[in-house]
């Protein structure tokens, strides 16, 4: 008798602390083609110093943690933005892939792999890649990015001198 109710308790106590895993819902695949679209617009917008675009895609509250860690509220990541500010003879080509999605309904947060590729006068520096993660919500009907976190990823050690 004691063992059913233990077995009761155990199977009462995973089910209320595996609850909050069920609210996750799999986006469908409107959902997350907008989801890819917006962040997509977004690395786009940054590697032209897009300011405009950045405005549309980003919520009025948007923050970041840049790669550097710094804090950054919307006006500032803007400001870092203006096409005046971008280097002369500078072309940048960027790729997302590695998309992880989870969506809550009217927010939903992108992992995402971006990899850069820098041409400076001619001259190519090595390929630079970074995680991020974005905060999306939904603003009427829109998709927009709250929240973005980047991460630097270390580029493979070398083979040791044999």
């Amino acid at each position: 008798m004691k063992l059913k109710y233990l077995l009761l308790l155990i199977t009462v106590m995973s089910v209320l602390l595996t609850g909050p895993v069920f609210a996750q819902k799999k986006p469908n695949v409107k959902t997350e083609a907008a989801l890819i679209s917006v962040v997509k617009q977004m690395v786009d917008a940054q590697s032209a110093f897009d300011v405009a675009a950045l405005e549309k895609i980003t919520t009025a509250d948007y923050i970041e943690i840049s790669p550097l860690g710094e804090f950054d509220p919307r006006e500032k990541m803007l400001g870092f933005y203006k096409p005046e500010l971008k280097p002369k003879n500078m072309e940048i080509k960027n790729d997302a892939d590695e998309f992880s999605i989870r969506d809550y309904g009217k927010f939903a947060i992108v992992i995402v792999r971006l990899n850069f590729l820098i041409t400076m006068d001619g001259k190519t520096a090595p390929p630079r890649s970074m995680r991020a993660t974005y905060v999306c919500r939904k603003e009427k009907d829109a998709w927009k990015i709250a929240s973005a976190h980047y991460t630097g990823i270390h580029p493979p050690a070398p083979a040791p001198a044999k």
